[in-house]
């Protein structure tokens, strides 16, 4: 669904910003055949020392016909192309895989011309699945892949920028026997006052022999705290994930992590990383999410220190519109150090203004046995994109939990006021017989639901108001023995 979105967005502006592979990534591989039955594989170009030009675009495209006829793509592939230096290749992805070959050649209907006329570098048809892998939102996404397999994203820019951003020195070719690269610190993020965090982090080969050991450091200011002494066999542009064992913090702390033995290029020798201390709370969590257009995005999990799932929501199990409100209550089973973390399929997280819909938000909070505010774990408004986000919790003190909390503290209805249909949000702490009752104001029931045993946990009834006059209503819930009511207004 979003793609439309994109679509219409690519329409009205080309240089706008969604959720891409961020600047630094690793390029996925692919190959793909030309109009012309040739075919090709990024990393065996990127492997003969080629730099690559990337167009995702699509023949409908306003702004992708506007930069294609530009000419600046003509003039890179005369200068660096096959033809001349023969340092580059660039690449046309039509990547809307509903147009045809007549929209490519510009007599269809969903096309801003004649795309292949005059085009001297090379034209791939029915792109769409590349599209997706390279996780793009718009059209046009242009990028700038180094023979290492890191890519920019380059934009429409003209020739000389383009030109600037792969003639860079850190998008040469491997030309040095011994030169390993740090690209990120891959290592957690939060921890516990005195608890270890695992550290860790990528390393690349950028020399033209295989690497086969590297001395790496985590440091401090001037202090190493943190030396690992790394082995193996990685070929040129391979990488490796070297994990350099744990760290106990009582701050907030930067760091570096750098290669601390000879090779033939420091310029590339160090990544940097920062560790925050996670904030004190209670064993009560409570998480508080509103959605944007796509709930079912969104997942979220509360893990232990040892990486084991103590409550979690996957993603599709949120459903709903835009602006509903959903809350989970969590007690955690002992203190210690624990992590909150939130993930968004699509990598944009709440923030549905990009994409025509509203900003959702996240809360994480702890509470004490009177369900009175303690702390705020994570607190995020919508404003920005993510794909995963982390929070660390050091649950310092043990409350009841849920489970000895009344039923009115537990149960909440959303939306609340309402068109036609709203939900009823409860928790039940073991199997337990359950009915509502809706009442007007004069108390004549106007719903009756029996909702059977249900078993311990988290319930949601959705309260169908379909035929009833609007007004204010009260909901009276029963479970396990216990009742409570709560006042609602149908718009």
């Amino acid at each position: 669904m979003k793609h439309i979105y994109a679509l219409i967005a690519a329409l009205m502006v080309g240089t706008a910003s969604f959720a891409q592979l961020p600047d630094g990534s690793i390029a996925p591989d692919f190959t793909a055949t030309d109009i012309n039955g040739v075919e090709h594989n990024l990393y065996d170009l990127l492997d003969e020392g080629k730099k690559v030009i990337l167009d995702f675009s699509a023949t409908w495209c306003g702004p992708c016909w506007s930069y294609h006829t530009a000419g600046v793509f003509e003039e890179l592939n005369e200068q660096y192309g096959p033809e001349g230096t023969d340092e580059l290749r660039i690449f046309y992805l039509e990547s809307d895989d509903t147009t045809t070959d007549a929209d490519l050649n510009g007599t269809g209907t969903a096309t801003q011309g004649d795309w292949v006329t005059g085009t001297s570098y090379t034209i791939v048809d029915n792109a769409g699945s590349i599209f997706d892998e390279y996780s793009n939102a718009y059209y046009p996404t242009i990028y700038t892949v180094c023979p290492n397999r890191i890519l920019t994203e380059s934009g429409q820019v003209d020739a000389s920028t383009h030109y600037s951003i792969f003639s860079a020195n850190d998008c040469a070719a491997a030309s040095l026997p011994n030169d390993p690269a740090l690209l990120s610190y891959t290592g957690g993020t939060t921890a516990c006052p005195g608890e270890p965090v695992n550290m860790s982090v990528d390393m690349m080969n950028l020399g033209i022999t295989n690497l086969q050991y590297a001395t790496i450091d985590v440091m401090v200011g001037a202090n190493s705290v943190l030396s690992y002494d790394w082995s193996g066999d990685l070929d040129t542009y391979g990488i490796a994930s070297v994990d350099l064992g744990t760290a106990s913090f009582d701050a907030d702390t930067d760091f570096t992590i750098e290669i601390t033995s000879a090779d033939d290029n420091d310029a590339n020798n160090s990544s940097d990383g920062a560790v925050e201390l996670a904030t004190e709370g209670t064993s009560l969590i409570h998480v508080e999410i509103m959605v944007d257009n796509w709930p079912q995005e969104i997942g979220w999990s509360i893990t232990d220190d040892m990486g084991n799932v103590v409550e979690e929501v996957a993603e599709g199990e949120i459903a709903g519109a835009e602006g509903d409100e959903f809350e989970w209550w969590v007690s955690v089973p002992a203190t210690g150090c624990y992590t909150f973390n939130i993930s968004d399929a699509y990598g944009d997280g709440i923030n549905g203004t990009i994409w025509g819909s509203i900003d959702g938000y996240c809360t994480v909070k702890s509470y004490n046995d009177d369900i009175v505010y303690v702390s705020t774990i994570y607190d995020y408004n919508g404003s920005y994109s993510y794909e995963t986000e982390s929070a660390g919790m050091s649950v310092t003190s043990m409350t009841v939990g849920v489970e000895e909390q009344t039923l009115s503290d537990v149960t909440r209805v959303f939306p609340n006021p309402f068109v036609d249909q709203t939900n009823m949000q409860f928790t039940t702490s073991e199997a337990a017989e359950a009915s509502l009752v809706v009442y007007n104001l004069v108390g004549e029931q106007v719903i009756n639901d029996n909702l059977g045993t249900l078993p311990a946990g988290e319930h949601n009834h959705v309260l169908d108001f379909n035929g009833v006059t609007a007004g204010i209503y009260l909901v009276t819930l029963n479970a396990g023995g216990q009742t409570t009511t709560m006042r609602v207004t149908l718009k």
